[in-house]
């Protein structure tokens, strides 16, 4: 049974902190790390379309923005880019991870581009909330820059019907797996808030119309490279809630692993969840999506056994944190 790690961005701006996540995965047998690059429409990563993430060391990626946010204008220019300064998370994740046998799969978080528990805006005046607001999710009326917009508010999202958003969205994609090396591109937020922020339930085709065009432009920059994305487990719930038809997209091919997020606490319901996740897409790869609740080691080890009686063919721990070994232990040995 395959294991997995998902890596939230905080715990990719040291290089010593990705050389402890790379040793805690090898040393127990976890050769898979979906390490998030693309949190908040930022680049923990060399990038010529989107701006340094604000909690990485100061200083731009050398190339600056092109026009509109286009990118270099050609291969050679992205290939041989470097930060000027301070790290690059994603380059050291890959090259750290090729020495001791991990796989790294960039992980983007896909409409989703601006969250703060305050309020501010990005500080970057390249940030798209600021280039580009007319990109944005307006839901109804609501204050969508406010954090008390709505109950079911989570931050700023992209319109997802918007052509252009979704271009520069791939765009975006398409850059990370034509300049590092990676196993795999993974979405995340690869839907809508709520139903209710859509301008009409049909707008679930402009959600899938990103992930249709997402697999020709990936692969044809990186061959081989495997497609995954985060979903809501029950496939009912995703298409009438968040408008997310995810087994559409496994059964079309477009995309190769499906990451059912099945994180309740009960095992049962965790079982159940994943089961009905698998009978929605039988012949595509899936990883059953488990939290790591702290503390609760026996609880971790019940749900990979559920997750295997489901039928997954492998695991994915939200989220890796060292000062939880002892869950990793759990999860690898499981």
């Amino acid at each position: 049974m395959d294991k997995a790690l998902w890596v939230v961005r905080d715990k990719i701006t040291a290089k010593a902190a990705i050389d402890d996540l790379m040793a805690d995965a090898t040393t127990r047998g976890i050769h898979d790390v979906v390490v998030q690059v693309r949190g908040r429409g930022d680049a923990y990563y060399a990038s010529t379309l989107e701006p340094r993430a604000e909690s990485l060391a100061p200083g731009g990626w050398g190339q600056g923005q092109g026009p509109r946010g286009q990118g270099p204008p050609d291969a050679e220019r992205s290939a041989k880019r470097q930060p000027p300064n301070g790290l690059d998370p994603l380059g050291h994740c890959v090259r750290a991870g090729a020495a001791v046998g991990v796989r790294v799969h960039a992980w983007g978080n896909v409409f989703f581009v601006w969250s703060s528990a305050d309020g501010k805006l990005p500080v970057s005046p390249e940030h798209l909330v600021h280039r580009h607001p007319e990109w944005l999710l307006r839901p109804g009326g609501a204050r969508y820059l406010d954090p008390m917009g709505g109950k079911d508010w989570e931050g700023i999202y992209v319109d997802p019907t918007n052509d252009e958003a979704r271009d520069h969205t791939l765009a975006v994609f398409t850059e990370i797996v034509r300049t590092y090396r990676v196993e795999g591109f993974h979405y995340d937020y690869v839907r809508y808030p709520q139903v209710t922020y859509a301008s009409s339930p049909e707008d679930h085709a402009a959600v899938t119309a990103l992930v249709r065009a997402g697999a020709e432009r990936l692969r044809a920059a990186r061959p081989g490279v495997v497609i995954s994305a985060a979903v809501f487990p029950d496939p009912d719930t995703a298409r009438e809630r968040v408008l997310q038809r995810w087994p559409e997209w496994a059964r079309e091919g477009w995309i190769d692993l499906v990451c059912p997020m099945a994180y309740r606490e009960e095992t049962a319901e965790v079982t159940r969840l994943l089961a009905k996740a698998r009978k929605a897409a039988p012949n595509t790869r899936m990883w059953g999506g488990l939290m790591a609740y702290p503390g609760e080691r026996e609880r971790l080890r019940d749900q990979v056994r559920g997750a295997r009686e489901a039928g997954c063919d492998g695991a994915i721990l939200f989220a890796y944190d060292p000062t939880q070994r002892d869950l990793l232990d759990v999860f690898a040995a499981s």
